[in-house]
């Protein structure tokens, strides 16, 4: 069916295209909810007036769109978050949670698309991140990661309970997975020298008793 959009509907067409759609798409969503018309000659007429009113709102969104842009370029997307004493985080920042953010601050849904982050965050920190608002703006924001008030007071706590331990205490805090590995191997180091010992000395053991034996037999 050809019909004649009355709005925009992304990305399948602009307000006054006029385009060749499934009857059913048609029927069932486009023409009861008024965003397109059925193509016929008088409606064609309207085309060409609906293009430029259509054109001319979307300039103004624009505007509207490179102003917070602009805005946001001057200040930093704060997000508080769970850590640890090193700084990783208990989870991670992602694109919904950085566009939530951006949400909040302008009070216009962001699209978590359009948040162009290469993996999630997992550390503390500044990170520059280039952000697609709407199509035609954009802009690179500053997320600023920073641990939440419960994890300072808590990585307060333990890093005055970690000054009063011993280095082998220390490092089973927060450990690295080369810590986990080293610790592993230290283990398995230290068992398989405690068993060649226990087996030496079965050895000795067992030559002791066997002298014993060839002395009783010479008596």
């Amino acid at each position: 069916m050809k019909v004649l959009f009355l709005q925009d509907v992304r990305p399948t067409a602009r307000a006054g295209d006029v385009k060749e759609v499934k009857n059913g798409f048609a029927r069932n969503f486009l023409l009861p909810q008024g965003y397109a018309v059925m193509a016929t000659e008088h409606e064609l007429r309207r085309a060409s007036k609906l293009r430029q009113q259509a054109e001319d709102r979307r300039l103004a969104e624009a505007k509207e769109w490179q102003d917070v842009a602009d805005a946001l370029r001057e200040q930093k997307v704060r997000i508080d978050v769970r850590t640890g004493p090193t700084g990783r985080l208990y989870g991670s920042v992602t694109n919904t949670i950085i566009a939530a953010k951006l949400s909040e601050m302008t009070g216009r849904d962001i699209d978590r698309k359009g948040i162009q982050i290469p993996s999630p965050i997992r550390t503390t920190g500044e990170y520059k991140i280039p952000a697609r608002l709407v199509e035609g703006v954009s802009a690179t924001i500053v997320v600023e990661v920073v641990a939440d008030d419960a994890s300072v007071e808590l990585n307060k706590q333990l890093e005055e309970a970690t000054a009063q331990m011993t280095e082998e205490d220390t490092n089973v805090l927060d450990p690295s997975f080369e810590d986990v590995l080293a610790a592993a191997e230290a283990k398995i180091y230290a068992d398989a020298e405690t068993e060649e010992s226990e087996n030496s000395d079965d050895s000795d053991s067992s030559s002791e008793t066997s002298d014993d034996s060839e002395e009783k037999s010479e008596e």
